[in-house]
């Protein structure tokens, strides 16, 4: 039988008479190839078992099942009437034939043909779940499953999962420009980081400078996560090219019924080419194989779809869709259907609907959404007198029918029968509602709309949480309205409220009590921290600006935990937290970037950026410097400590922010000339102009005013704007110019035309896969390139033709250098040297920029290609035979990396594996992979984990695959059993403790938790306590206390706990009467002499703070407590006493700011008290006149002139003192005690008495202060000896600031002559 293939639905014609001729019936003419359109079939393609699973694209434009008839792409319908015309003109002239190898002999690695999968439909395949109710707003009330193929089709790699912040149905709205997405690489599915042409890094600098959104990456335990921040079409563009880039290209195999192929063919190909150009895939099906199995009704083809994964996956889906609408079972929307209706035809009591699914079983299973609050559309108005409704249906919410054909169009005509029924009974009513109330009528919070339509016969519909309104709408028979409308009042009226005055807590804010809680309310909207709050206690919270927040629960206790869980928090983020910075807009989005995670990592500062139509400042917020993610809400006021932590990062965020703005000139706005038609390239030319800007800086924003399919009557109109720092805009705004300019030149020179030979063999690289190079190359150059019969035509202005002319013919030297290698490899080393997926394959082939062909064996591993039109030729290759082509250096260098590669191989094919438990994974794998590397680093085995998917065995076990040299794998063989004997003999203890002992449990910093672990056996790494004793966080959690360890380790720590537990329960309390004067001496310095009791008798002490009344309570066993009791009444008894007067003028002297009462107290147990009289208030120390405005002596350059040139001022020390005396009553512990006392006392009066004056000698320049000072010293301790008078220097040098000299008045002066004399002799 001939062999025929159809590529992307273009196929050759068979005049043979065979089975195949029914399946073209369906195809009335060829299909018309066109140049752009031609597929490159020999590109190099990735094994099937790297293809992941993509989830369902969130698309609505591309859900659609593909036309039979698509509408041709602009370039081709520009296209059509000239080639029909040609073709009737000239017969003769033979078409380009794209099926061609020769003609379109592609770059790059050969095609691969996957195995065939089991097939991925059933006589019921659309499976939905049954309705079930209790779901949420928008959702449909069961599950749907997936239409897509069974596990067994899909490889077995990666799962590459999308995360969007894109605005669903209903969802808040998003401003243009700050579309958000994110994707998750599985690090299997990834090209391995050494075999990347660069560091990840790069690659995303490098797809940034060519996007217009922020391509961004992270690590985590399931793969690496890119994010994309910016337009939505860039961010899309640019999330897939960076995939690209770190990921396999993807080949999957779906087998479809072989009755189906022609649908999915399409007239002359149309479909599945219209399937092709709109997701960018290969899709081959092979014809020889469909005219093989058409006689058989369950044969099935297999259609084979390469690319991206992105391209792959939806091409996949458009094709299974086209299966199941043309197979016996089907999938149906009904559009139609008002969603108010909803509730009636999935009631309980609704027979007939009951009746169907009951006689359809599971031939029909039917998929009903809840609607309970509208999202775009609004209900309509009530009518007069409660007549019936006309509803308008939304289709983004249909119902979803699937199974049998005659099933489902019977449902569908029986809920079309019941909702005319309900189109003539059913009304509305509307009622107003305090909004906070609306969440506990119905949803989460309140009944479920089940059963309040089984009480009332009537459903709800409440508005939308971005919708201002309060009307609640009640929907339902005229005559059961009144009885949904008394639940309604019943059901809000159950609702409690409690009122938090938040403002009250921060009256004294520096801004303004009403600016903080607005500062806080945007901070904690952000962190999600109210609606965290909401969900714990089930609860609503109403904030608003003037701080007197509303919450609303059940219940009044909910209602009061919620409001005491809020207070907290709030007390947790007082106004020094918090720290406003105006900044301009234009750098709203570098803060939102790396600065501001930047900032936070560095200075430990959130910054809350507001939106783009906001103008409030930014927000700093102090968090602290732990990691974002592992940030916990602080729940108590700061000490004032962490607020002098908090106002210093707060500070050093802002100077950093200040300085990034200080470093750019003023930002600017400009409007520059640009005509529409130049848009795209002007989009072009900036994009290339910003990603040559130095890395950090921060790109100018530019807004077209116009649209790309502007008027020409709107050329001239100042249509581009741009914005940013001056000096940026002017830069760009020049190059604007210049390329506006540039342009308008060229469009004159459009008409010059260049051709030359370019060899017919090379065309089909030219071209490349549909076009894909010569449109690249139209664009490079802005030239039109042309290729027909051995010439090449170049249209365009002359220097750039001339530019693209030798581009072409370097190319084709480039192409004349060819080289071919026959390698034998044994058959059973390929799947190694073509890598999981055909990632090793893939990076050989791009690095040396050559083709390696394995055995057609080997396409299960993705080196082979189906429906190539060299499988003929290749099927003669022997199985142990790996061919190398390209140019001559690099299919050398190919050839020898590929021979050491084998030798690897050969070397390292020693495999075992391990059994684990399946809960044991993440443990093993470690956050991030670290454990996992660390393993595989240690013992240099390749370690493969299974995923989360594979199933465990019937003993929760799985096995773990290792390889490697026979050395590697029996250590890494060793230490994962070690590890897994200790995690199988892990268990986890729950025990119940009253929350007053969790305090006593931890101890003081911990200690005493760190000594239960460490006694029981466990670790001795403070990051592993948490681990394995975990305690409740607060209130709501409960008392049990959570162990998690080893069994010997959790029983010993579990009795010990228990053992502290029963002691603190046999406690005994007493109190001891304590002077209140002497409780100080319980305490001691720092409250080491309480610490001190309480370890010696191992008791806990109360001690009242100051101002309040009470005893000392001591609580601890019995005997413990009377021993301690004992004790403090012994140290605190009535000790000797004796009483000295002191003048008032000298107390504060000699008390040296109570300097020498502490010396008294600590080196004799002597304290001092006054006899209740009041300490005189201290004098204030004279300061120097002439420093406080007056002119300063001369500075002169000569030392020695000091002594002249300065100014000397003297004063009765303590001529303001009050008179009188002071008593001074000493009590010690013995007369030995009070006596050394009385001495130090009686000396320090004779010392104060002599310090009768002081003087300030200022100096003209305080460098002369160290001629004063001296060698160590030296100089001023001889004045101090010679004269008895104190001399301080000052430290700043500050000029101005005096020499401090304190002494008799005779002293004073002679220390003065003695500085003096030591100026003079300076010099």
């Amino acid at each position: 039988m001939a062999t025929e293939s159809a590529v992307n639905g273009t196929s050759a014609t068979n005049d043979g008479t065979s089975a195949a001729e029914r399946l073209m019936k369906q195809h009335d003419e060829d299909h018309h190839a066109y140049v752009e359109e031609a597929d490159d079939e020999d590109a190099p393609h990735p094994a099937p078992s790297a293809a992941p699973s993509l989830p369902v694209s969130g698309d609505p434009s591309r859900v659609a099942t593909p036309s039979a008839e698509p509408a041709m792409s602009a370039k081709a319908a520009g296209k059509q009437p000239v080639r029909e015309e040609q073709s009737t003109a000239g017969a003769s002239k033979p078409r380009l034939d794209t099926n061609s190898e020769d003609a379109f002999p592609a770059l790059g690695a050969p095609k691969s043909q996957a195995t065939a999968a089991p097939t991925p439909w059933s006589r019921k395949p659309a499976a939905v779940a049954k309705a079930a109710g209790g779901m949420s707003n928008g959702t449909t009330n069961g599950k749907a499953q997936s239409n897509a193929s069974s596990r067994s089709g899909t490889p077995a790699s990666g799962m590459m999962t999308p995360a969007s912040t894109a605005p669903s149905q209903g969802g808040a709205m998003h401003l243009p420009g700050r579309y958000k997405e994110a994707i998750t690489l599985p690090y299997q599915m990834m090209t391995p980081r050494g075999q990347l042409k660069k560091p990840v890094m790069e690659l995303l600098r490098d797809v940034n400078k060519r996007s217009k959104a922020t391509i961004t990456h992270r690590e985590s335990p399931s793969g690496l996560i890119l994010e994309g921040i910016g337009p939505v079409d860039a961010v899309r563009v640019g999330l897939k090219e960076a995939a690209n880039q770190l990921c396999s290209d993807q080949k999957v195999q779906v087998p479809v019924p072989a009755s189906i192929r022609g649908r999915i063919v399409g007239k002359q190909g149309a479909t599945i080419q219209a399937i092709s150009k709109r997701t960018g895939a290969r899709i081959n099906i092979s014809r020889q194989e469909a005219a093989e199995l058409l006689e058989d009704d369950d044969a099935t083809v297999n259609v084979t779809i390469e690319g991206d994964p992105f391209a792959v996956q939806m091409a996949k889906q458009d094709i299974e869709k086209i299966v199941a609408e043309h197979t016996s079972t089907i999938n149906s929307k009904l559009k139609h259907i008002p969603a108010e209706y909803y509730p009636f035809l999935m009631a309980q009591d609704n027979a007939r609907m009951n009746a169907l699914r009951q006689q359809q079983g599971k031939n029909l299973k039917m998929q009903v959404p809840q609607y309970h609050t509208w999202n775009q559309q609004a209900p309509p108005e009530a009518p007069a007198n409660r007549q019936p409704v006309s509803f308008t249906p939304q289709a983004d919410l249909p119902i979803h029918l699937s199974g049998d054909r005659q099933a489902v169009a019977d449902a569908r005509a029986e809920i079309e029968r019941q909702v005319q029924e309900l189109q003539r009974q059913i009304t509305l009513e509307q009622l107003a509602m305090e909004r906070n109330r609306h969440q506990f009528i119905v949803g989460e919070m309140g009944t479920s709309l089940q059963d309040f339509f089984a009480k009332t016969g009537c459903s709800v519909i409440l508005p939308p949480d971005h919708d201002d309104s309060e009307m609640i709408t009640i929907v339902g028979p005229p005559d059961r309205i009144e009885e949904a409308t008394n639940m309604i009042y019943d059901l809000a009226a159950a609702m409690q409220s409690a009122n938090a005055d938040v403002a009250r807590q921060f009256a004294n804010a520096p801004r303004g009590a009403q600016a903080h809680v607005r500062d806080m309310t945007r901070y904690l909207r952000q962190r999600e921290a109210l609606s965290q709050l909401e969900r714990t206690h089930n609860s609503r919270i109403a904030p608003n600006e003037s701080g007197n927040w509303q919450i609303y629960s059940p219940d009044q206790k909910t209602a009061m935990k919620a409001r005491a869980d809020l207070m907290n928090l709030v007390s947790g983020h007082p106004p020094t937290r918090f720290q406003p910075v105006d900044v301009d807009s234009f750098y709203h989005e570098h803060l939102r970037g790396d600065t501001g995670r930047q900032i936070r990592d560095t200075h430990g500062v959130r910054l809350v950026v507001p939106d783009d139509l906001d103008d409030s400042p930014v927000l700093l917020v102090y968090e602290g410097r732990d990691p974002s993610a592992d940030y916990e809400m602080p729940r108590k006021q700061p000490s004032a400590q962490e607020v002098q932590a908090f106002q210093q990062a707060l500070q050093e965020a802002q100077q950093d922010i200040l300085n990034l703005m200080n470093g750019h000139q003023e930002i600017v706005s400009k409007d520059v000339d640009a005509p529409a038609k130049f848009h795209d390239k002007i989009r072009r030319h900036v994009d290339k102009h910003q990603q040559s800007l130095p890395q950090g800086q921060i790109p100018v924003q530019v807004n077209y005013g116009g649209s790309r399919q502007a008027t020409q009557t709107q050329a001239h109109a100042p249509n581009v704007q741009l914005r940013g720092p001056q000096d940026f805009v002017d830069a760009l705004n020049a190059s604007m110019l210049a390329f506006i300019e540039q342009e308008k030149q060229d469009e004159l020179e459009r008409g010059f035309t260049l051709t030359f030979d370019y060899p017919q063999k090379y065309a089909s690289h030219l071209i490349g896969q549909r076009g894909a190079n010569i449109n690249r190359l139209r664009e490079e150059f802005d030239v039109d390139i042309q290729v027909d019969d051995g010439k090449c035509t170049l249209k365009g202005p002359e220097a750039k033709a001339n530019a693209c002319k030798k581009h072409l013919l370097e190319m084709v030297k480039k192409l004349d250098d060819e080289a071919t290698h026959q390698l034998t490899i044994p058959q059973q080393y390929h799947k190694d040297l073509i890598g999981s997926g055909g990632a090793q394959l893939r990076r050989l082939q791009d690095r040396y920029d050559v083709r390696v062909d394995f055995p057609r064996k080997q396409a299960d591993d993705g080196a082979s290609d189906a429906g190539d039109a060299k499988a003929g030729r290749r099927s003669q290759q022997a199985s142990n035979v790996v061919i190398v082509k390209g140019p001559t250096r690099g299919a050398d260098g190919c050839r020898d990396e590929l021979l050491s590669l084998l030798q690897y191989f050969k070397d390292n094919s020693h495999s075992d594996t391990v059994s684990v438990s399946q809960s044991q994974l993440p443990s093993l794998i470690g956050a991030g992979g670290k454990e996992m590397e660390s393993l595989r680093s240690e013992t240099g085995a390749q370690i493969d984990v299974p995923n989360a998917r594979d199933a465990a065995g019937s003993d929760g076990r799985v096995e773990v695959k290792l390889r490697g040299s026979k050395q590697s794998v029996e250590a890494a063989k060793k230490l994962i059993q070690a590890k897994s004997k200790e995690f199988d003999d892990t268990i986890t203890r729950n025990l119940d403790v009253d929350r007053r002992y969790h305090r006593i449990i931890i101890g003081q910093q911990g200690t005493n938790l760190r000594n239960i672990i460490t006694q029981a056996g466990g670790p001795d790494e403070p990051r592993m306590y948490n681990r394995m004793i975990r305690f409740p966080k607060t209130d709501a959690d409960g008392s049990n206390i959570r162990i998690e360890g080893q069994r010997a380790v959790v029983e010993q720590i579990c009795a010990a706990i228990e053992a502290l537990v029963q002691q603190q329960e046999s406690q005994a309390t007493d109190h001891a009467d304590v002077q209140q004067e002497k409780h100080r001496m319980l305490i001691g310095k720092g409250g080491e002499v309480r610490r001190q009791l309480e370890q010696r008798f191992n008791v806990s002490i109360n001690i009242p703070r100051q101002g309040e009344q009470g005893a000392v309570r001591i609580a601890g066993q019995p005997e413990d407590v009377e021993k301690c009791k004992a004790h403090i009444l012994e140290i605190t008894k009535d000790q000797e006493g004796e009483t000295m007067a002191v003048p008032r003028r000298f107390h504060h002297t000699v008390a040296n700011n109570g300097q020498f009462f502490r010396n008294l107290r600590n080196n004799h147990q002597v304290t001092v008290d006054h006899a209740g009289q009041r300490p005189p208030a201290k004098p204030s120390t004279p300061t120097p006149n002439r420093a406080a405005g007056a002119a300063m002596p001369l500075i002169t350059d000569d030392p020695s002139a000091e002594a002249d040139n300065h100014h000397w001022e003297l004063h009765e020390f303590n001529s303001s003192a009050e008179d009188g005396e002071i008593p001074w009553v000493l009590s010690g512990p013995s007369p030995e005690a009070l006596a050394a006392a009385r001495s130090k006392l009686e000396r320090a009066l004779q010392e104060a008495q002599k310090q009768d004056s002081i003087g300030f000698l200022i100096l003209p320049d305080p460098r002369a202060h160290r001629h004063v000072i001296g060698q160590g010293g030296s100089v001023i301790n001889r004045i101090r000896k010679e004269s008895g008078a104190n001399i301080q220097v000052p430290k700043d040098q500050t000029r101005g600031e005096a020499i401090q000299i304190t002494g008799t008045k005779d002293g004073v002066e002679s220390a003065r002559d003695a500085i003096l004399e030591v100026l003079r002799n300076a010099s």
